[in-house]
């Protein structure tokens, strides 16, 4: 169960999340993360612990490069 503070789905540009708690937050799998990370997402690792920012995470959804109007769908 999400709390307050753990809202499913939505991502603070001013915070920083472990790989686990993005996943968690936005109800991802290791396939996607993986795919994310290789077009580009940017992960920082300290003490062997991945993390993203959530500015970083927002910027690459909204990148024309990973994006798509239609949803993916084409006509």
């Amino acid at each position: 169960m999400a709390t307050a503070d753990e809202t499913v789905g939505v991502i603070n540009p001013e915070e920083l999340y472990t790989l686990d708690a993005l996943k968690r937050r936005l109800g991802i799998r290791d396939a996607m993360l993986r795919t994310a990370r290789r077009s580009g997402l940017r992960v920082y690792y300290k003490h062997g612990r991945g993390f993203v920012y959530g500015r970083d995470w927002i910027s690459y959804v909204c990148s024309p490069e990973t994006s798509s109007v239609d949803g993916g769908r084409s006509a």
